[in-house]
């Protein structure tokens, strides 16, 4: 049987599942803010019934990191890492800004990402994405928790061909800057971590259970 992985997010206010199989993708969503812990779990199992299988069968599990909220990074990490020590199989952590620069892409066909996703008062967690020719995402190091103002200067040097995604977007005065473009695109999801999995195994990328990280930038939630 093919290499089959199982990604769950639930970073910010959606909460997200989806599950790789012999090339199909099966996922769920749901906008559940402060109620991941409920949901996530039966989320898991419905995806795993949709795609005929079970929690046994998987070879892979990844999470979304953060940046985003606390709680909700913490529920992706507990579960993850104790899927990873209970069935054996490699972890993947992967950014969620990056998430959303490729859900960006899957839904816009477009190669230039600035994300911005809501953190505290006058703040966005900000990520500048590029898709190179190999459809590898280049730009986590851009990473940063940021003042919105700062950002509003910072827009002014890009060029066009970047479109604007996440919900950090609603903040910030980019209208001025013609050359850019608000595309809608406000939540990750967990089949957008799929692609970044399959690189990863591909590459031979494998991290055990005790070698995760998190990606807070900052304990805001």
């Amino acid at each position: 049987m093919s290499d089959i992985i199982l990604a769950i997010d639930t970073s910010i206010d959606c909460c997200s599942v989806a599950i790789y199989k012999k090339k199909t993708i099966y996922s769920l969503s749901e906008n559940c803010k402060k109620e991941h812990t409920i949901k996530i779990l039966p989320m898991i199992q419905k995806v795993l019934i949709n795609a005929k299988i079970t929690l046994k069968d998987l070879n892979y599990v990844a999470f979304a990191k953060g940046p985003g909220k606390f709680t909700g990074i913490r529920i992706s990490i507990g579960v993850a890492q104790s899927l990873s020590l209970s069935l054996k199989i490699p972890i993947f952590g992967i950014s969620t800004l990056s998430i959303l620069a490729e859900k960006a892409w899957r839904k816009y066909k477009k190669k230039k990402i600035l994300v911005a996703m809501n953190a505290k008062i006058g703040q966005v967690y900000w990520g500048a994405y590029i898709r190179n020719s190999v459809l590898l995402w280049t730009g986590e190091e851009t990473e940063s928790l940021i003042k919105i103002n700062e950002i509003e200067d910072k827009i002014k040097k890009f060029q066009k061909n970047w479109i604007l995604i996440g919900n950090g977007w609603e903040k910030i005065k980019w209208k001025k800057s013609l050359k850019l473009e608000k595309k809608e695109v406000l939540y990750p999801n967990a089949k957008d971590i799929i692609p970044f999995c399959l690189l990863k195994i591909k590459n031979q990328e494998f991290l055990h259970f005790t070698k995760i990280s998190n990606n807070y930038l900052d304990n805001l939630f």
